[in-house]
């Protein structure tokens, strides 16, 4: 977020309680509704402290973030923005074993993780 306007800092100052921790998606649709010239993206933010996180964001009309709820990061939205590429399937959850995603709602991304968690079940 190199640059934003002072009419969306103002917005999110005075309409973003606290961090905006778990709220991006409703913020995001709040806002748009205030700046309809705003385009919210679904995707993921990779922060260097936390990792890959899924989350919502704007974009305004020149394609910089405007990112209501990045203050819930420790790195303030100084990370990576990744939209969802909406031709790939949802993820449905994520595999208790490596922590990638499941689909389909499954319990685990695939057959060598299956068995590895089972084998670690088993072991408890």
């Amino acid at each position: 977020m190199k640059y934003m306007k002072t009419q969306y800092k103002d917005w999110i100052e005075k309409n973003v309680e606290g961090d905006g921790h778990g709220k991006c998606a409703e913020v995001t649709l709040a806002m748009q509704s205030a700046f309809p010239e705003l385009v919210r993206i679904r995707g993921h933010y990779h922060c260097i402290s936390w990792g890959k996180r899924e989350h919502w964001w704007l974009v305004d009309s020149s394609g910089e973030v405007v990112d209501p709820t990045a203050n819930q990061f420790p790195t303030k939205g100084a990370g990576g923005y990744v939209e969802h590429d909406e031709s790939q399937p949802e993820p449905t959850g994520m595999c208790p074993n490596c922590g990638g995603y499941c689909y389909n709602g499954s319990s685990v991304c695939d057959d060598y993780c299956e068995r590895q968690y089972a084998a670690y079940l088993n072991s408890i």
